[in-house]
């Protein structure tokens, strides 16, 4: 049986009228208007003894503030120490680098006229060369790893042999600097003064490296345009204008694993260092003495006698144990995380992967190369290619000469990187075949994945077999039609197609002569 009871507790009782008695709906008046106390929460935001140490390093700064001048030079000098140091972080950070620059992204214009494009490709490759700017991008991606952040300047360098006299500078991140910044001044931070809408409108550039050794050091910032900087960085907090090493979050796991590897080295090196032990289980009256401590050398097939009562055995080395490989990988791996490289890359290694697992693997690692090639075309090469672009037209007189005149039309471009590396050629290529003949996809896409110029790649077919260009496109376009719709495919784009030839005329059949039987029946 249930019993319900009142505020005192008592079995509550009916008042035999049918009504609620007063204290029933004094008390339920009460517990409406009466306020509750929240009781949701979360693990992470209790401040426990468990948990506490783990959390003081937290703030609510802001992410330039978060990211100050002092914080990034700690970073950035225990990131290029790290590298230096470490041979897996060195190597993650050298194959992440030739991953995502390779031997350099190539310009493909696309405005109207093809000739203006491959035109202005060829000076641009030419100025490429003459500058060496695929070796600085290089250098740049790899600073953009190690230490954050990487800076180019677009100068004017009159000692090149080419008619487009800019350059680009490399410098390090310590150099872009405001030595004696001014204190809260809205819209400047280190190094850079931005615009009310947070565009970057200077930059605060040092002459000198603060580092160098030349004597005195002029720490009086030149103030360079921001359309001449080329600043590359990953953007990863709303309002934030500097870069922090890619390897931040896992900079202690190249030490750990140096400490352990040396600390197993050092045991295995200390029991190896004893040749053999003396133990007994006798008592010291009933045993030849020995002394402790002490040393025989050995020779090789050398007979000896042992004292009274001793046993020689040899020690056995504890280290390295099982696991030492295991947790040695597991290290190498939380290190090549941040850049989303998978463990086989990270190692130079893919003896315990299969083929499927290493395709599965470099899925979100190439999404990454792609995104920082992204960020790469952006922040870098588009930057470069206005200042030149506008040089050169005035250099080689292009559509008049006046960059000012030229729309937005006439500087159409996109950057083609190197394409990413498969495995597995043949059902890349059957993949590709596929998407063509469903019309899925181009042949200048396809090259242009591949980093290659369809336009250029055409032409030099085209010259190869002696037809023309437009001959080459067409049959590069029939090559990938079904066989029963090559007919149709031909006939709307106006392509003559080779008249079927005849069928070949039937023999006349022969005439049976009768049998002598079926022309006696015939003539009864």
């Amino acid at each position: 049986m249930v019993s319900i009871l009142d505020v005192n507790g008592k079995p509550f009782k009916a008042n035999g009228n049918g009504k609620a008695r007063r204290e029933l709906v004094d008390a339920f008046v009460n517990a409406q208007n009466k306020k509750r106390p929240l009781r949701a929460e979360y693990d992470s935001a209790q401040t426990t003894d468990e948990y506490k140490n783990i959390w003081s390093a937290t703030d609510a700064l802001d992410a330039d503030s978060a990211n100050s001048s002092a914080v990034r030079q700690k970073l950035v000098q225990r990131s290029r120490y790290e590298h230096g140091s470490n041979g897996y972080a060195a190597g993650i950070e050298n194959t992440y680098t030739n991953d995502l620059v390779g031997t350099g992204p190539s310009l493909r214009m696309q405005t109207g006229s093809e000739d203006f494009n491959r035109m202005v490709e060829r000076v641009w490759r030419e100025w490429a060369k003459e500058t060496g700017f695929r070796r600085k991008l290089w250098c740049m991606a790899h600073a953009y790893g190690q230490d954050g952040e990487g800076f180019g300047i677009l100068r004017q360098n009159p000692g090149l042999r080419h008619r487009v006299k800019i350059d680009m500078v490399l410098i390090e991140t310590e150099q872009c600097q405001t030595p004696y910044l001014p204190f809260n001044e809205d819209g400047y931070i280190d190094g850079i003064r931005f615009d009310d809408f947070g565009n970057p409108v200077s930059y605060d550039i040092l002459r000198d490296h603060p580092g160098a050794g030349s004597v005195p050091l002029d720490l009086q910032p030149e103030r360079v345009p921001a359309r001449f900087v080329a600043h590359w960085f990953k953007m990863r907090r709303p309002g934030q204008h500097r870069g922090i090493p890619e390897g931040t979050p896992t900079l202690n796991c190249g030490a750990a694993s140096r400490r352990f590897r040396e600390s197993v080295l050092s045991a295995s090196d200390n029991i190896a260092n004893y040749a053999l032990f003396l133990r007994t289980k006798m008592d010291p009256d009933q045993l030849d003495t020995v002394s402790p401590m002490s040393t025989l050398d050995i020779e090789r097939r050398m007979m000896t006698a042992l004292p009274e009562g001793w046993d020689a055995f040899q020690p056995r080395a504890e280290q390295p144990v099982a696991t030492y490989e295991s947790f040695h990988k597991s290290l190498i791996n939380e290190q090549a995380r941040p850049r989303n490289m998978p463990l086989n890359k990270a190692l130079c290694d893919s003896s315990d992967y299969n083929f499927a697992s290493g395709r599965l693997d470099h899925i979100t690692y190439y999404d990454a190369l792609d995104i920082d090639r992204a960020d790469c075309a952006d922040m870098v090469l588009d930057v470069v290619f206005r200042a030149w672009f506008d040089l050169a037209v005035v250099a080689f007189r292009w559509l008049g000469g006046n960059p000012l005149a030229i729309s937005e039309g006439g500087r159409m471009h996109v950057w083609d990187f190197p394409k990413h590396k498969v495995a597995d050629l043949k059902s890349e290529a059957q993949a590709n075949q596929t998407r063509l003949a469903t019309g899925q996809t181009s042949l200048p896409t396809i090259y242009s994945d591949a980093g290659d110029d369809y336009e250029d790649e055409v032409i030099k077919e085209a010259t190869a077999n002696g037809i023309t260009v437009e001959q080459q496109k067409q049959i590069n376009l029939l090559r990938n039609v079904p066989p029963h719709a090559i007919q149709q495919v031909a006939s709307i784009l106006g392509i003559a197609q080779p008249e079927p030839e005849p069928a070949p005329e039937a023999e006349p059949e022969d005439e049976e002569e009768p049998d002598e039987d079926e022309a006696e029946n015939d003539e009864e």
